[in-house]
């Protein structure tokens, strides 16, 4: 309970303890399996069939999360402060739940339209700001080889660790990103 004020960085997260039968699917299958799709396909499979400049791929993708970074907050803030009545009734179907602890006690809250939305943008606009850090330090960082052999392990499997947790934020980042738009598009209109 402690340390429970001091985590309040970490309420944009909140995305990925949401429950619901439906949620999980967007919180880790279908990002999962696009990440292995991508990830394990081009390590089998792409230096055979393809080659590219990482250095210039990931300086477009810095650039697309600049522009997204914004959208996110401002579809945040539309979202929270749009007048819409369709947006404050709990979600029809199998509505996703929340909980947390408030003073000492836990909460189990049924989403409302508008409350999902904001934890959903919250979450978007978190993951484009990490792989913008990422892209920034990479462009700036070089590691420097090592002539150890077991530091030469180290840093190649930190390597394939870093590239595959930077290829699945991408992969979640699309398919929530996907999921908010059908609600903006589509959900937010239906009573």
């Amino acid at each position: 309970m402690a340390l429970q004020k001091h985590t309040k960085v970490f309420t944009v997260f909140s995305f990925l303890r949401l429950r619901s039968p439906d949620i999980y699917w967007y919180q880790w299958v279908y990002p999962t399996v696009l990440f292995a799709l991508t990830y394990g396909g081009y390590q089998f499979w792409g230096d055979q069939f393809l080659s590219f400049d990482k250095d210039k791929m990931i300086g477009d993708i810095n650039a697309l999360m600049g522009i997204l970074v914004g959208f996110y907050i401002a579809a945040l803030a539309a979202v929270s402060s749009f007048s819409n009545e369709n947006l404050d009734q709990v979600m029809k179907g199998r509505a996703p739940t929340l909980t947390t602890v408030r003073k000492g006690d836990e909460i189990k809250e049924t989403l409302t339209r508008r409350r999902f939305l904001a934890i959903l943008f919250g979450y978007c606009a978190t993951l484009a700001i990490v792989l913008y850090v990422f892209g920034v330090v990479q462009a700036h960082m070089t590691i420097m080889q090592s002539s150890v052999a077991w530091a030469q392990a180290m840093l190649s499997i930190a390597g394939y660790a870093a590239w595959g947790l930077y290829v699945w934020i991408i992969s979640s980042l699309l398919v929530v990103t996907l999921l908010g738009l059908h609600y903006l598009v589509e959900r937010m209109h239906r009573a």
